[in-house]
C-alpha cells in the first residue's frame, strides 16, 4: 500500500513537472511571439515617421513654390496691363494722327516710329499672355501635386497614430495600465513606446 503511494506521488509530480515545462514553453513562445510583433510595430512606426517628416518637407517646399509661382503670375498680369495701356496710348495717338481734319495722311517718320511701337506692344502683350498661361499651368500642377502630398501625409499620420495606439495597447495588456514606470502623459508615453527618448532634444 505504502509502495502504491509513492508510486502515485511520484507520477503525480512527474505530471506536474511535464505540464510546468509545457508552460513555461508556451509562456516563452508567447513572449518571443510578442516580442516580435512589437519590434514590427516599433520598426513601422519608425518608416512611417521618416515618410512623414519627408513629406512635410516636401509640404513646406510645395507651399513655398506655390508662392513664388502667385507673385511670377501677379507680376506678369502686372506687367501685361501696362503693356495694355501703353498699347492702347500708342494706338489712340495712331488713329488721331489718321483722323486729324484739314490734313492729308502723312506717313512721316512720328507715323513710322508708333506703327513700329503698336507691332512690338501686341507681340510684347502676345508673349506675356502666353507666359501668364504657363504660368497658371504650372501653378494648377503645383496645387494638384500638394494636395496629393496633403492626403499622403494624412494617411501616414493616421497610420501612426494607430500604430502607436496598438502598440500603447500591448504595452498595457503585458505591464498593465497603471504603475510607476509609466509615463505621466500620452504625449510621453507616445515617446517611450517609439523609442524616440534620444531624438527629443533635452532642456
Amino acid at each position: 500500500m505504502k509502495q502504491l503511494a509513492e508510486n502515485e506521488l511520484a507520477d503525480t509530480y512527474a505530471i506536474r513537472e511535464a505540464l510546468f515545462v509545457c508552460r513555461e514553453k508556451a509562456r516563452n513562445m508567447l513572449a518571443s511571439q510578442q516580442e516580435r510583433a512589437e519590434h514590427s510595430i516599433r520598426k513601422r512606426i519608425f518608416e512611417t515617421q521618416k515618410a512623414r517628416n519627408e513629406l512635410e518637407w516636401q509640404q513646406l517646399k510645395m507651399k513655398e513654390e506655390m508662392q513664388k509661382a502667385v507673385c511670377e503670375i501677379k507680376t506678369l498680369e502686372q506687367a501685361l496691363r501696362d503693356k495694355t495701356d501703353g498699347l492702347k496710348l500708342a494706338e489712340t495717338r495712331l488713329e488721331n494722327r489718321a483722323q486729324r481734319s484739314g490734313m492729308e495722311l502723312c506717313l512721316d517718320e512720328a507715323h513710322h516710329q508708333l506703327c513700329v511701337e503698336v507691332h512690338k506692344l501686341r507681340e510684347i502683350r502676345r508673349r506675356l499672355s502666353h507666359k501668364i498661361d504657363e504660368a497658371k499651368t504650372n501653378y494648377n500642377m503645383l496645387e494638384e501635386h500638394a494636395q496629393k502630398i496633403d492626403v499622403d501625409l494624412e494617411n501616414k499620420q493616421h497610420s501612426l497614430m494607430t500604430d502607436i495606439r496598438a502598440l500603447d495597447l500591448r504595452q498595457r495588456l503585458k505591464g498593465g495600465e497603471f504603475g510607476d514606470a509609466k509615463p505621466g502623459t500620452q504625449t510621453d508615453r507616445n515617446i517611450e513606446l517609439t523609442k524616440m527618448e534620444k531624438e527629443i532634444p533635452k532642456n
